[in-house]
């Protein structure tokens, strides 16, 4: 009976562990147009994190998060595999390594009418609203002297925006068209910025180190970029 009982557990550990080597876990958050949550998530980013499944061999599934600072906490905790979208940082680079699936977006800046922001030092001496747990590019994020207000999400920076709470934002024109209309009514501001230099070129997959994959890192940034140099997430 013991041996049995022995067996039955050993079988059923085996089946455990290779349905986990089997899944891709990936937290997703609201950010249209990237990721719309709902019975079926969809957007840009969940078509390539579906390529990333076929390319992995894996059976993906997603964790729906309130926001995108929790999806950062899962992953570095290793409750999810992979986020799409997670730039880099010193601080990330402690839990996560990363590999391209698409050309980083542009990036421009909405604001009060009366502010035109055409370079850098132009972001001095403003009001800035900073979505949650986003990276937006290292000089920016590490930058001390700058009056930056933390908020919840795009859409809860953008209404501040509007309330004049604050004076700018920064969206990629991914971002920007879900506001258009919004931009245009409220006599908003939207000014192009010479990041060149400053900002990533690729935007990544971020992976977690204790990833439940049954690959290496190496193993898996290697089949990554391999898939995205050969086009395919286009």
């Amino acid at each position: 009976m013991k041996k049995t009982t022995l067996l039955l557990l050993s079988l059923f550990w085996a089946s455990f562990t290779q349905a986990q080597s089997k899944a891709l876990v990936a937290c997703i958050d609201d950010h249209p147009p990237y990721q719309y949550l709902g019975v079926k998530p969809y957007g840009t980013h969940i078509s390539a994190l579906e390529v990333l499944a076929d390319v992995l061999d894996k059976q993906l599934t997603f964790v729906q998060s309130p926001n995108f600072a929790r999806c950062v906490a899962m992953l570095k905790k290793g409750d999810v595999d992979v986020i799409a979208g997670l730039n880099q940082t010193a601080q990330r680079d402690q839990f996560a390594v990363y590999a391209p699936f698409k050309p980083a977006d542009e990036l421009k800046v909405i604001s009060k009418e009366g502010i035109i922001i055409s370079t850098y030092n132009d972001f001095k001496g403003k009001i800035i609203g900073v979505s949650r747990g986003t990276a937006y590019f290292p000089k920016f994020d590490n930058d001390d002297t700058l009056d930056k207000i933390s908020v919840q999400s795009d859409r809860i920076g953008f209404s501040l925006l509007l309330k004049n709470r604050i004076d700018l934002i920064m969206f990629s024109p991914e971002v920007l068209a879900t506001f258009s209309g919004e931009i245009s009514s409220a006599k908003l501001k939207v000014s192009p910025i010479a990041l060149e230099g400053l900002r990533n070129t690729v935007t990544l997959f971020g992976f977690s180190k204790l990833h439940k994959l049954n690959l290496s890192n190496k193993e898996l940034i290697d089949k990554v970029t391999n898939a995205y140099q050969e086009g395919f997430f286009n």
